[in-house]
């Protein structure tokens, strides 16, 4: 039996001469895993005695480091505690049947109205639900393991993927003192990885900013990476409550109870994997809200002291206006007015009293603070541009006609929080309550302002990958795979035009009415009557930027998260990102990326590139234990 500590934990057997789990005519090379316990196992056919071969089982030895993945909103299975049943699974669109079953999905969706959404995602009564398929790929995984893992509480389609990349890829960078995968050589055609390797290639080449140098085989960053094996598990979280419980959830775990079978799952949390591979702390990988519920973990819940280090991908790390928007339209196009709503008493009911998303509203740190609710005359002249000081009080809970919730009878369609309200020893109104809820929200997020765990890492979409030659006579180099830039914009601020007189002043546009019918049609048009004539506004309704470069709202980010949202997670490390609201503490490297659509942003090179470096690097700083 061989012990290498560069062979392949995981993998499967592979046809390829010289990668583990192969066979020549001399050897056969069995590949080991590791079973729930730790303990290194693997499996081996008798054969003939006129088979002379050697048998090699290659083991492991180096210790564990959990890598732990957190999904973004929408990204977790959830049940009803109560009746057991499946409440949301995105629809998976990665195979034929799960195509067909996916767009089905996506189609009952579209036609739910405001009281059937509101009663099937009631964020008091959802739990994560491990009952999801799973998809292990060829990381050599057993399906039950990765479920033991929590893989079956993430969205299969958007992350499972990515799940069995990091487990194969981290645990094989060498094999038998060669280079591999990856770390050794980019992909020629810049589709299933980045054209370049890992080792060997600066950081800035991949957007990357910070103090952070090339990888090289004989670096003491590769060098750590090496000492350890990493298994990855993922942690989904109810992202219809509030983040920093999902947070204390995610550092705990908690047991789910199935009503059918009455079997009990255990959904581990961050400290209990620690516990589990016999480590003090872990690596944290986050998508998109996935984000706030790591650092509000870390830097609020006191969970810095299990992480070693947190990379951040595609965070909307101070909101994005996007979902403030929807609260007045809706959905933009099919697929989300299907997932959110098809207008926005559709979306109200959905996301209404459901924190997690409402934490996504822009901060009080948006864009350093500038006005991103904007009211603009048929010329394109700005009228009027909110928040002036605290959208909490100017947006958020304000009941006038350019409020977020104008119009009370959208909340609650089903009676849910009125039937709870009226329980409660003092009495409140649910349009009351909602503005509660809101102010709890804002003062969470001031909490998080610059608040990183002090060894961050992160990455985000700004646009589409665009390298043009520096004197313009020879052909662009070549670049990896990447999306239109049409297709990875996103709303920078929202933009309200209309037929505003010359004559109204900012204040006749707050004290104005709207029209009491018809006034709103519920997908982003108001009537408003200012000065004894009646105004129609219109908001921005689909993000595409203006072919004459009249701005409008529309700017560059990945589809749903906005470059003025992302890059808050620079300040003081991108040069040129302002610092007026201060610099981001504890972050170390921002990679500045494109080409890649949200949801999907792990499946691009550039992100795995940035992944496998930053995991190097927080590798690196985990302490080397005394033999």
């Amino acid at each position: 039996m061989n012990s290498t500590p560069d062979a392949d934990s995981s993998a499967q057997a592979s046809e390829a001469p010289g990668t583990p789990g192969t066979s020549s005519s001399d050897v056969v090379c069995i590949s080991s895993t590791f079973d729930a316990h730790g303990v290194s196992t693997a499996t081996a056919a008798l054969t003939p005695d006129s088979d002379k071969r050697r048998k090699e089982i290659h083991c492991d030895p180096r210790s564990p480091i959990p890598v732990i993945f957190l999904p973004g909103v929408m990204g977790t299975l959830l049940a009803n505690r109560i009746t057991g049943k499946n409440v949301w699974s995105a629809p998976n669109m990665g195979h034929v049947f799960s195509y067909m079953a996916g767009a089905a999905s996506v189609i009952g969706g579209y036609f739910a109205s405001a009281t059937q959404r509101e009663t099937r995602l009631d964020p008091t009564d959802a739990v994560v639900d491990p009952r999801g398929p799973v998809e292990v790929g060829k990381c050599g995984m057993k399906e039950d393991e990765a479920k033991r893992r929590g893989w079956n509480t993430v969205h299969r389609w958007s992350y499972q993927p990515t799940l069995a990349w990091l487990q194969e890829t981290l645990n094989n960078p060498m094999f038998l003192g060669n280079l591999i995968g990856e770390w050794a050589k980019g992909d020629d055609e810049g589709e299933k990885a980045a054209l370049k390797a890992v080792l060997g290639t600066h950081p800035s080449d991949y957007g990357g900013y910070g103090a952070g140098g090339p990888l090289t085989a004989d670096s003491d960053e590769f060098k750590s990476l090496l000492r350890h094996r990493y298994e990855v598990y993922a942690i989904g979280y109810n992202w219809l409550q509030s983040n920093e419980l999902s947070a204390r959830q995610v550092l705990d775990g908690v047991d789910f109870i199935d009503k059918h079978t009455k079997k009990t799952t255990r959904i581990m949390g961050i400290r209990e994997i620690c516990r589990e591979n016999k480590t003090d702390k872990a690596i944290i990988i986050t998508h998109s809200m996935g984000g706030l519920v790591a650092r509000m973990a870390s830097q609020l819940c006191g969970g810095a002291d299990c992480m070693y280090g947190v990379i951040h991908g595609a965070q909307p790390a101070t909101g994005a206006p996007v979902f403030a928007k929807r609260f007045r339209t809706g959905g933009e196009d099919f697929v989300s007015k299907s997932l959110m709503g098809r207008n926005d008493a559709e979306f109200v009911a959905l996301s209404g009293f459901a924190e997690g998303p409402l934490e996504l509203s822009p901060m009080p740190d948006y864009n350093d603070g500038k006005p991103w609710w904007i009211f603009k005359d048929k010329a394109g002249k700005e009228r009027m541009a909110l928040p002036e000081h605290s959208a909490r009080d100017e947006i958020y809970t304000k009941d006038a006609w350019y409020g977020l919730l104008p119009d009370s009878s959208i909340l609650d369609p089903a009676g849910i929080v009125k039937k709870r309200l009226d329980n409660q020893p003092i009495p409140m109104s649910v349009h009351q309550h909602f503005k509660d809820t809101m102010k709890v929200v804002v003062e969470r997020q001031k909490k998080l302002i610059n608040n990183y765990h002090p060894n961050t890492y992160a990455m985000y979409g700004d646009g589409a990958l665009e390298l043009k030659p520096a004197d313009g006579t020879q052909p662009p180099p070549k670049l990896e795979a990447s999306l239109r830039q049409k297709d990875l914009e996103t709303y920078g601020t929202v933009v309200w035009q209309g037929d505003i007189p010359e004559s109204v002043k900012k204040e006749d546009l707050k004290a104005a009415k709207l029209i009491a019918k018809d006034g709103d049609n519920h997908h982003g048009v108001l009537k408003i009557l200012v000065g004894g004539q009646m105004v129609t506004l219109t908001v921005q309704q689909q993000p595409v930027a203006p072919e004459q470069g009249k701005y409008n709202g529309i700017i560059h980010g990945d589809g749903t998260v906005p470059r003025w949202s992302a890059e808050a997670q620079g300040r003081g490390v991108i040069p040129g990102v302002s610092t007026a609201i201060g610099t981001a503490n504890g972050v170390q490297m921002v990679f500045v990326q494109g080409g890649y659509v949200h949801q999907f942003c792990f499946t691009h090179p550039w992100t795995r590139w940035a992944t496998l470096y930053s995991v190097a690097q927080v590798a690196h700083s985990i302490p080397v234990k005394a033999p």
